[in-house]
C-alpha cells in the first residue's frame, strides 16, 4: 500500500543550499579559469603606489611592471633597475610584438627583462648587449639626418665637431655658433646629408657596425625627418635649404646606408614615411597615436589619429618592420594606455612585422622599461579589417575585440556587444561606455551569454 510523503520545507532548503553552493563553485571556478591565463583573479590594474610601497594585492594579481635604469653615457655603470613585481611570463604567448628602446647601461636585469618580456630591442652602438637571446631582433642605433652630441660618443664627435661643412647653417659663415639645432633640443643639430663627407662617414659607421657586430639582424637609422617635417621645421626660417629636393637626396642616402649593410636590415626613424619606409626595410613612428612629450589630455585630432592607424594598415607594408609607440608626459592612466594600445591593435597589419613600445616621460623617456599586463591579454588574431559605426572604430579577433572611440568632443558612446566579453579590468560584460580618446580590448568570455 502506497504512503502519503509529507511535503518538508527543512529538506528542501538543505538540497536547496546546497545547490546553491555547488554553483557557487562552479561559478567561482569558472572565473579563475577566465583570468587564468592572465594568472589574475581580479583587476588588470593596480596603481604604481601600490607596487612602489610593496603591495601586490590579492595574491596573483599583475601588476604594473616598471623598471627605471639610468641614462646611457660612456661612464654610466650598469642601470639600477627597479624591478617593482615578479610576474612570470614568456614572450612566445604575447598576442603582439612588442619593442624597447634601450637607451641605457645593459647590466643582468635589464638583459632578462628585454628576454623575458620583448621582440625586438634597439640599443647604442656601444652598448653591451651580449647576454640579450637570439630569438630578440636586435638592432644597433646611428645617426643619419640629425646627429646629438650628448649620447657619450666623444670620439664620434671630436670627428664630427671638425667638420663645419657636415651641418645645416643659418648662415653662409659657418661655424659652431651657426649650426642649426632641432627646435627644443639644443644638442640636437640638423646635418648635411648633401655633403660627401657626412655621407661617407656615416655609411662607413653602419658599415663597421655590421662587420663588428655579425649576431646583430641590423641597424636603426634615427633622425629621418619626413619632406614635410623638413619644410616646417627649416624652409621656412632657412629658405637656402631647398625642401624639395630633400626627399630624392634622403632616399639616394637610405639606398647607400642599405648597401653598407650587406643585407642587414635597415630601420628608419621616418614617422612611417611610405617612400622612405618601401625603400627601407622598415620604420618606426615615435608619436603614434599619443606623443611622450605631451599631456594626458593634449590628444592628436581625430583626423591625424585616422592617418597614422592607415599607416600601419597599409598593405605596402607587408614584409616591413613597423615600430609604433605612444606615450605621455604625465604618469601613466589605464585609459591612456589601452586607448593607444587599442588603437595599435585596430590597424596592426599581419603581414607586417608589428611591434608597439610604451615610453613615459614622467618616468625617463627612453630610459624606462614598461610593462603592462594588458599587453598579454591574449585576444587572438585578427578577423579582416577595422569597420566604423556611429563614429566608433571595431575589429573583431578570433579571442576577442578591439573597439576605440576617436572622437574629438561629444558625449560618452555606449557599444553593445555580440557576447559576453572580460574587459581588461577582469568585468564580464555585454556593452562598453567609451568616452572620447578610450579604447577597449576585450576577450571573449567562456561562459555562455
Amino acid at each position: 500500500m502506497e504512503q502519503n510523503r509529507a511535503f518538508c520545507p527543512r529538506s528542501v532548503g538543505t538540497v536547496a543550499r546546497g545547490l546553491l553552493a555547488a554553483l557557487a563553485c562552479l561559478l567561482l571556478c569558472f572565473l579563475a579559469v577566465e583570468a587564468g591565463d592572465q594568472g589574475a583573479t581580479a583587476s588588470f590594474w593596480i596603481s604604481s603606489e601600490k607596487a612602489e610601497a610593496g603591495s601586490s594585492g590579492s595574491a596573483g594579481v599583475p601588476i604594473m611592471r616598471l623598471a627605471q635604469t639610468q641614462t646611457q653615457t660612456d661612464n654610466t655603470p650598469p642601470g639600477a633597475v627597479r624591478d617593482m613585481v615578479l610576474v612570470g611570463t614568456s614572450s612566445a604567448t604575447h598576442p603582439r610584438g612588442f619593442f624597447i628602446p634601450a637607451h641605457f647601461s645593459l647590466d643582468e636585469t635589464a638583459i632578462g627583462l628585454i628576454n623575458d618580456r620583448f621582440h625586438l630591442a634597439i640599443v647604442g652602438r656601444d652598448s653591451d648587449y651580449f647576454g640579450i637571446d637570439p630569438d630578440v631582433v636586435i638592432l644597433l642605433t646611428g645617426p643619419a639626418v640629425m646627429y646629438s652630441n650628448s649620447m657619450g660618443r666623444a670620439d664620434e664627435w671630436e670627428t664630427i665637431d671638425s667638420n663645419d661643412d657636415w651641418f645645416l647653417h643659418s648662415s653662409s659663415e659657418m661655424s659652431p655658433d651657426t649650426r642649426i639645432p632641432l627646435s627644443g633640443y639644443p644638442h640636437l643639430f640638423y646635418m648635411n646629408i648633401g655633403a660627401p663627407g657626412w655621407r661617407e662617414f656615416v655609411i662607413s659607421k653602419y658599415g663597421d657596425v655590421v662587420l663588428a657586430n655579425p649576431a646583430v639582424e641590423g641597424v636603426f637609422v634615427d633622425g629621418v625627418p619626413t619632406p614635410e617635417e623638413y619644410a616646417s621645421q627649416l624652409g621656412a626660417a632657412f629658405p637656402q635649404y631647398d625642401a624639395s629636393a630633400y626627399q630624392e637626396t634622403a632616399l639616394q642616402f637610405i639606398r647607400e646606408i642599405k648597401n653598407a649593410a650587406e643585407g642587414k636590415l635597415v630601420i628608419l626613424n621616418s614617422e612611417l614615411f611610405r617612400p622612405f619606409t618601401v625603400e627601407a626595410d622598415g620604420a618606426s613612428a615615435e608619436g603614434f597615436v599619443h606623443f611622450g612629450g605631451r599631456t594626458n589630455d593634449e590628444h592628436l585630432s581625430k583626423s591625424r589619429w585616422l592617418e597614422n592607424i592607415e599607416m600601419i594598415a597599409d598593405r605596402a607594408f607587408d614584409g616591413h618592420y613597423l615600430l609604433v609607440g605612444s606615450g605621455s608626459l604625465e604618469a601613466t592612466l589605464p585609459s591612456m594606455v589601452e586607448y593607444c594600445y587599442a588603437s595599435f591593435l585596430l590597424g596592426y597589419n599581419e603581414n607586417a612585422h608589428c611591434y608597439f613600445y610604451w615610453h613615459s616621460n614622467a618616468e625617463g623617456g627612453y630610459s624606462t622599461i614598461n610593462w603592462f599586463t594588458l599587453w598579454g591579454f591574449d585576444i587572438g588574431e585578427p578577423q579582416g579589417h577595422y569597420s566604423e559605426s556611429g563614429g566608433v572604430y571595431k575589429r573583431d579577433f578570433s579571442n576577442g575585440a578591439v573597439i576605440v572611440n576617436p572622437s574629438d568632443y561629444g558625449e560618452p558612446i555606449t557599444v553593445s556587444l555580440d557576447g559576453l566579453y572580460l574587459d581588461s579590468a577582469g568585468n564580464l560584460i555585454t556593452s562598453v561606455s567609451l568616452p572620447n580618446k578610450t579604447g577597449a580590448v576585450l576577450r571573449k568570455s567562456l561562459w555562455p551569454s
